[in-house]
C-alpha cells in the first residue's frame, strides 16, 4: 500500500511538472527542433544534440535543452538509458552553455561538415540558440573542426552519472 502511494505521488509530480512546462509556452504546441525559437518564448529550445546510429555500435540518442532548464533525453540504442527521460538544469548551466558557444566561435562554423567517402559514421546534428544567434550543424566527418567537437562534448558533459533522470510520461519513441 505504501509503495502504491509513493508511485502515485511520483506520477502526480511528473504530470504536474509537464503541465507547468507546457502551459509556460506561448504556443499551444510543444517546441521541436525544426521550429523557430524566439527570445520571447519562455521555454524555447536552447540546444539540441542528436547522435545517429552507424553500422556498428554507436550511441544513438538525442538531447533537447530548453531555456527554462527543462531537458528531454531520448536513448534509442547502444546507450545506458533506453527510453525517454527528463531532468532540469540550473540557469547557471544554461548560461554557461550559451557563453561557451559564443566564446568558442561555434556560431561562425559552417552549417555542414560531410565527407562523402565515409560510409559507417554516425551523423551528429547540433543546434544552439543563444543571445539572438542560432546555428544548426550537420556533422558527418572524421576530421571536423575542434570547435564543433568541443561543443558536442560540452553538451554531453552537462550530464553525468549523478544526473537525476526521471522517466518521461510519454514513451512512444520512433526511429
Amino acid at each position: 500500500m505504501a509503495l502504491t502511494k509513493k508511485i502515485f505521488a511520483v506520477c502526480s509530480a511528473v504530470v504536474i511538472l509537464q503541465l507547468l512546462v507546457l502551459t509556460s509556452c506561448k504556443s499551444p504546441k510543444a517546441s521541436t527542433v525544426n521550429e523557430e525559437s524566439t527570445g520571447s518564448n519562455a521555454d524555447s529550445l536552447i540546444a539540441y544534440l542528436e547522435r545517429t546510429p552507424c553500422f556498428g555500435k554507436c550511441p544513438y540518442y538525442s538531447i533537447r535543452i530548453y531555456k527554462s532548464g527543462y531537458v528531454v533525453y531520448e536513448g534509442k540504442r547502444d546507450v545506458d538509458k533506453i527510453g525517454r527521460f527528463q531532468t532540469m538544469l540550473n540557469q547557471d548551466a544554461i548560461k554557461e552553455l550559451g557563453q561557451f558557444a559564443l566564446n568558442s566561435g561555434f556560431f561562425e562554423l559552417a552549417n555542414e561538415y560531410r565527407n562523402p567517402h565515409l560510409t559507417d559514421f554516425p551523423t551528429i546534428y547540433i543546434e544552439v540558440n543563444y543571445a539572438g544567434k542560432k546555428k544548426k550543424i550537420t556533422h558527418y566527418d572524421a576530421s571536423p573542426p575542434d570547435t564543433l567537437v568541443n561543443m558536442e562534448n560540452f553538451i554531453d558533459a552537462l550530464f553525468s552519472e549523478s544526473t537525476k533522470w526521471e522517466l518521461h510520461p510519454i514513451q512512444d519513441l520512433k526511429d
